[in-house]
């Protein structure tokens, strides 16, 4: 978990919006320093230069979007400062007024948030930029945070300026000097301790790719939403036939798959796992289920298109010959057992098998006879 979230820190703070506040706070640090328009002019500067870095890094995101918002800002006070009535900043508060105008930006992003995504749909207004409408939905969530952090200090250093004037040194220098930069400044490291800990739970949540009708990966989804999507998004499936004596090897579906349950199938079902190949995740599937036997290694046989009501996977079938059958008394299996083709056929559709195997079963029942002859043969 430390290797990944080492590997990934660089992304993390990237994607971290609350990094857009950095040229704010460098204009506060640096208004502490040299002459205020100065400090506007360099942050602008520094600000369009992270903007500039970011997209190309990242394209469209929760940061760019802040970045964005609080580069303008910055144009904003440094385009005043050449208007002659509003030319400097009362009693060197710069970073009380930028503070406000940063609650102001933020609340116009959260607020006004499907205003501003109208802005950038197109003229039909059907096709959009969804990374881009993702940043916007981002943007406005750090928006609410900087709001709940500065919102109560801009009330307590108001009612001192209001009832406390003048301000004492000390008062002077905390209230307006330090604490805008530094909230902001926790604003960041809340987002980075936030955005660590969702990356670390979700490191260990298995993900499964999205395909699209090529069988192109085009996306993931973590584990737990299958449930949700059912067959609105294709999943690649790994199965696996048992062959042992001319016979199949079968077994009770689990009661919380997503469809199917209780029906008999094929003893070994498994979503390949994002960014994992067919080996790797035949390998995995077997080592579940015969981990004391590596020998053991299935052949692929079919690949097949399967949609129902419940689900919507592309299928990769497998089939495993076993001579020892006494391996296949693993508790994993339910009412697992030999099944001839007779018995099966019997039983073909009854609503007794599962829909995957029904379809399999011509394949698979070649397969078995095919096994037979090469061993009569032997």
């Amino acid at each position: 978990m430390i290797r990944a979230f080492i590997k990934n820190a660089p992304r993390l703070i990237i994607i971290n919006g609350t990094i857009g506040l950095l040229p704010i706070i460098l204009c506060m640090i640096l208004s502490e320093f040299i002459r205020d328009t100065i400090a506007i002019y360099i942050s602008s500067a520094v600000g369009v230069l992270l903007s500039i870095i970011i997209y190309f890094l990242m394209g469209f995101s929760g940061s760019l979007v802040l970045l964005s918002a609080y580069t303008i800002l910055l144009l904003l006070l440094g385009g005043a400062t050449f208007i002659p009535f509003t030319a400097g900043f009362p009693n060197e508060m710069l970073p009380f007024y930028a503070e406000i105008g940063t609650i102001i930006f933020a609340s116009v992003i959260l607020y006004e948030k499907r205003k501003i995504k109208k802005l950038f749909l197109k003229k039909d207004s059907t096709h959009y930029d969804v990374n881009l409408m993702q940043s916007i939905d981002l943007g406005a969530i750090y928006s609410r945070l900087i709001q709940i952090l500065c919102i109560p200090h801009f009330i307590i250093a108001s009612l001192f300026i209001i009832f406390g004037s003048p301000l004492g040194k000390t008062a002077n220098l905390v209230l307006l000097h330090i604490l805008p930069p530094a909230i902001l400044i926790i604003a960041i490291i809340i987002s980075q301790i936030g955005l660590t800990m969702i990356h670390s739970l979700s490191s260990s949540i298995e993900k499964y790719p999205i395909l699209n009708e090529k069988g192109d990966v085009i996306d993931k989804k973590y584990s737990f939403e299958t449930y949700f999507y059912k067959n609105h998004f294709i999943n690649p499936i790994i199965r696996i036939a048992v062959i042992s004596n001319g016979m199949l090897f079968l077994s009770r579906r689990p009661e919380n798959v997503c469809f199917n349950p209780y029906k008999i199938d094929l003893p070994m079902e498994s979503y390949l796992l994002y960014e994992e190949n067919l080996e790797e995740g035949v390998n995995r599937t077997m080592e579940e289920i015969f981990p004391d036997n590596a020998e053991l290694e299935p052949r692929f046989s079919l690949k097949y298109r399967f949609k129902n009501a419940g689900t919507n996977r592309l299928i990769y079938l497998y089939i495993l010959y076993i001579e020892d059958d006494s391996l296949l008394s693993s508790p994993r299996f339910h009412d697992g057992k030999l099944w001839t083709f007779q018995q099966i056929e019997t039983n073909l559709g009854k609503n007794y098998f599962g829909e995957c195997f029904e379809n399999e079963y011509e394949q698979l029942k070649d397969a078995a006879l095919i096994i037979e002859e090469y061993k009569g043969i032997k």
